[in-house]
């Protein structure tokens, strides 16, 4: 029965009502392996079999979101210095890196002309490709100028589709506002990514749901999957761990109704979890470094570069690098915006 909806699933045509059937028939374990199998041929046929690198700066802005996020502990963090930033976005790029994902808080007021502020900063001293997710924080006009300067993408994180689920976990927040900002991005021909977080309480049906009403925007570039994790020091402490399983058979179903559209892990995941997304159909952009501007412990086979008294890279490429050899995979660097 389940080897029927993937036959139909491979004809094309991928409906919600049978994107649902086999989301629902994925949990049992062998129909999920015949899921990833699918799945990662089209990945193949679509995006090829090889991988790009990407980076992040994330803490760049405070949030203003008020009250927080249920779930989030980025509120606490406070804002980037320009010229640090622009050191460390420099430094990404003596690396290799030729692309940065600028992530921070977000406001409902705007933070318009920080964001400019930051883009025209790292160009003083930098080429490498930028992209931005700051919350729907932009008007139209930031919209545009930063399309002018050639912006890679601009991220809205819907997180879930769900209203309820939304709003009892991001009480501050607004998914209109998510949305709008999607629809302004595609009005503009801009670049949209976006992220769905897998298991804040969200059901199967939503999951589905949340697929289509992305897959909608043509200038949709990346789609990142989140997989839920309980912050001791926030209010869904207690909230479940989400099972990589769960991301996984997500990230494979949304491979089916987005071939050519890139499927990445964000927040919450691992570098363990990469084998299970490379197997699921997921791709091709993963990353390779990250900042952390608090005292850390890096993981097995990652290198921590400093770059200010508080900034260090974390360079996790060596790592990836063996996990991806041992599934016979190649990675190579992104586009700078000498490329674009």
């Amino acid at each position: 029965m389940f080897e029927d909806l993937l036959k139909k699933a491979a004809e094309g045509g991928v409906t919600r009502e049978l994107a649902l059937q086999i989301l629902k028939g994925a949990q049992e374990p062998v129909n999920g392996l015949s899921l990833f199998t699918l799945a990662s041929k089209i990945r193949d046929d679509n995006l090829g079999r090889k991988l790009s690198w990407s980076a992040g700066i994330s803490q760049v802005i405070p949030c203003r979101i008020v009250p927080r996020c249920r779930y989030c502990t980025y509120y606490a963090r406070g804002q980037f210095d320009l010229g640090k930033l622009a050191r460390t976005a420099k430094k990404m790029e003596e690396l290799g890196l030729k692309q940065i994902h600028l992530s921070g808080g977000s406001s409902l007021g705007g933070y318009d002309s920080e964001i400019i502020d930051m883009v025209e900063a790292i160009r003083k001293v930098s080429a490498i490709g930028i992209e931005v997710n700051l919350g729907c924080s932009f008007s139209p006009e930031t919209v545009r100028n930063l399309k002018d300067a050639k912006t890679l993408s601009i991220t809205s994180s819907l997180e879930t589709i769900n209203e309820e689920v939304f709003s009892q976990a991001k009480p501050g927040d607004s998914l209109a506002k998510k949305k709008q900002l999607m629809e302004l991005c595609e009005k503009e021909g801009v670049p949209i990514r976006s992220m769905i977080l897998i298991g804040m309480g969200e059901s199967l049906k939503d999951r589905v749901d949340h697929l289509f009403y992305v897959k909608q925007f043509s200038r949709l570039s990346h789609l990142n999957f989140s997989r839920f994790f309980p912050y001791p020091d926030t209010e869904y402490r207690d909230h479940p761990r989400c099972s990589p399983w769960e991301v996984a058979t997500t990230v494979a179903v949304a491979r089916l109704i987005m071939p050519g559209v890139h499927l990445g892990l964000a927040a919450g995941n691992t570098t363990d979890d990469i084998p299970l997304w490379i197997a699921a159909g997921g791709g091709n952009q993963i990353l390779g470094a990250h900042i952390s501007r608090t005292p850390l412990t890096p993981g097995p086979g990652e290198v921590v570069i400093e770059v200010e008294d508080d900034v260090v890279i974390v360079n996790r490429m060596p790592v990836v690098e063996r996990y991806l050899a041992g599934m016979g995979r190649e990675i190579g660097f992104g586009r700078s915006l000498r490329e674009t």
